[in-house]
This record gives C-alpha cells, structure tokens and sequence, in this order.
C-alpha cells in the first residue's frame, strides 16, 4: 500500500517526532522510577506532566492562533531545549519541568495537524497513519536505548530527533488559509457529548495503556525487548485502520474493542493474552478516533472550532488518566486498574453509539418549519 501523504512535509515531520516522544512514555515508567529512585506511580505522574503541558498548547492554539510555519519552528526548538536539558538534569523536579515543556510543544504539533485535515475523511488518515507506521519502529528502538544506555541517552536522542522537522519548515504551505480571527462559540450539546466521550475514552485508555509496559515486565514476566515488540505490534495493527479512506462509521464500536482490550491486560496476565489485546487495541484505536473525529465534526455547528476542543479534551483525560492509574497499580492491583479504566472506556464507547444513532447530523440547510420551531438563531439554540 503506497503512502502518498497529501499533507505540508513540515507537519509529517513534527508528527513524526511526537509520536517517538509519545511511544517513549510507557517504556520511560520503569526506566526513571529506577534511575531517580522515585516509585511506579510517581514516574508515571510524569505522563501527567507532559500532557498537562500538552493541554494549555492545544487549548491555547485553537483559540488564538492560526497555522503558521513559525509555530512549527516554535515547537520544533522548544522540544530540543526541553529534552536536552532532561537528559543532563539529576533531579526529577527538573525532570518533570523539563516535560511540562516537552508535552508544549507536542500540543502545538497535535493542534496543527489535525487542524490542518479537521472534518476532512480523505486527509484526516493521513495524519492519523504517521502514529502507527512511526511507533512501531519506535518501541524496540527505545527499548534498546533505555536497556542498554538509560534514560540520559534516550533524552539526547529525543533531542536530536526535533531538530529534523527544522529542515522541512521552510517549504512548508498550508492548504487551509488563515482565517481571520472571530468570536468562538460554544459547542453544540452532541457536540459536547462527543467531547466528552473522547475525555472519557482516554482518561481511561491512558491509565491502563501508561502502565502496560510495567504490568507485562513485572506481572507478566515478558522482556523488556518482547514487551517492546507488542507495542509494536499495537502500531502495526493500527496501520491498515489508520489509512482507511472511506466512511467511519460505529466508532463506538470500535472503541469499545480498545475497552475490552485494556481490561485484558490489567487482569489476565499472560503472553498470548497481553498480545491480543496489544494487537486488538492498536486496530481498533486508529479506526474508531478518527471516526470519533469525523461524528464530532458532523455534529458540529462551528466544526472548525472543534479541532482544538477535540485535542484539548483528550489531553486532559491523559492529564489524569495516569494520575488514577498510579494509584490502582501502587495502591491496589493492575486487576482494578484494568476493570476501572476499561470500564470508562466501555461506557464512553456506548455514549458514542447514542450519539451516532439517536442524534442526526448538523446543517447549515436549515429548513424554514425548523427555524420557525426555534424562533430565533439555530446556532444559539443548538448549545
């Protein structure tokens, strides 16, 4: 299958390099909870951390900012500067600022990818695409590092890696010009229901998934090197799913698959089973958030106001996600980390199928009975 990428180089690039900083999360759990001397759960806050960084970029971006080739150079250097400085800090206070600026310039990233291809079905794959293709080369070669090198060496690595998008900025076009900036309004109730599944959906996604390297290292009794290739195993099943083209529809459905999956791995702790659901949750997560996107955008009135919102809302849930996830694993065990965050996501994924069955698409072809019904403007009432 060729991979025509109908997207700015610039923006595959950036893409590109967030995902290895993303894929480098679940391996780094373990491997900084030894070097700094800090427990499972702490390192893991460090997830939280990044994110939260990710949050303001992206919120902050849909809402003031339009794409420019400068906020990809921005973003660019400011993921040098943070990952180099990570790699020569020896304190984890330094470490977790260090990734609050990381996780800045991921969301600046995020935001002007999608934002570049919101609501469009035959480009929003090929943003989707870099995630799985780029991670499931990514895993083994961090796990490498991390085993044979440690933490140091891995950061230097990241650091280098966000020089690469520099080269491509220069002659880097958006398709989409900038328009100019107006009032913002808010979402439509479908829309933030749609929101708010996706809030859900990774708040207990990234809970379970933060802690899957740790749960088939420890509790699994799998090698660094064969929890590795799972992840990327995970990648390479999203890769087909990612690249689909055509109508998503019951992205429900395929998100509740992700559900099933992180309770497997939280609760049945053997090989065969931790591959399936690995292979299972990659298939499935790169099918269904892009048709989560895709539901969003038709039930949106302002849809390109929600490309933002979509980003924002998500980081949040993986603001938080690893915060509870810390918690169950330290303070319980992995079998209720698995129950509790694939229970939210089974529930977010039932909320998606309402949404998509029982709630029909927004037009601006507004009939008139409809607008005589509503006696005043759609857009204020649909809030």
């Amino acid at each position: 299958m060729a991979l025509r990428l109908r997207i700015p180089a610039g923006i595959v690039a950036a893409s590109v390099v967030s995902t290895v900083v993303f894929s480098a999360t679940p391996f780094l759990v373990k491997a900084v909870a030894d070097d700094f001397g800090v427990g499972v759960g702490a390192a893991g806050a460090l997830s939280t951390v990044q994110l939260g960084g990710f949050v303001v970029a992206s919120w902050f971006a849909g809402r003031y900012l339009r794409p420019r080739r400068r906020i990809l150079t921005t973003a660019a250097v400011l993921g040098v500067v943070a990952n180099l400085h990570a790699a020569l800090t020896p304190w984890f206070v330094g470490l977790a600022i260090d990734r609050f600026a990381s996780g800045v310039s991921l969301g600046l990233v995020a935001w002007i990818s999608w934002a570049e291809v919101f609501g469009d079905d035959e480009r929003v794959g090929d943003v989707a695409v870099i995630g799985p293709i780029v991670g499931m080369l990514a895993s083994p070669a961090i796990a490498v590092l991390l085993d044979g090198q440690g933490t140091s060496a891995l950061f230097a690595a990241l650091a280098v890696l966000n020089l690469v998008p520099l080269a491509f900025v220069r002659g880097t076009r958006f398709d989409r010009a900038a328009a100019p900036k107006r009032k913002r309004h808010r979402p439509a109730r479908s829309a933030m229901a749609v929101l708010a599944c996706l809030g859900a959906l990774t708040f207990g996604g990234s809970a379970v998934f933060v802690f899957a390297g740790s749960i088939g290292a420890d509790l699994v009794g799998m090698a660094p090197l064969a929890v590795s290739l799972a992840f990327s195993a995970n990648s390479i099943a999203g890769v087909p799913t990612a690249r689909f083209r055509g109508e998503r529809r019951l992205a429900g459905l395929f998100m509740a698959i992700t559900g099933v999956a992180a309770v497997t791995i939280g609760v049945v702790h053997h090989p065969v089973a931790f591959w399936i659901a690995m292979i299972a949750w990659g298939a499935a997560f790169w099918m269904g958030i892009p048709g989560a996107f895709s539901l969003l955008a038709s039930r949106s009135l302002r849809p390109d106001e929600r490309a933002g919102d979509a980003q924002s809302v998500m980081a949040l849930g993986r603001v938080f996600g690893p915060l509870m996830g810390g918690l169950l694993y330290d303070g319980t065990s992995s079998t209720t980390l698995g129950l509790v965050g694939g229970g939210i996501m089974l529930a977010a994924s039932a909320a998606l199928l309402y949404v998509e069955w029982r709630i029909r698409p927004m037009s601006f072809d507004v009939p008139a009975a409809v607008l005589t019904r509503w006696r005043t403007d759609p857009v204020k009432d649909a809030r």
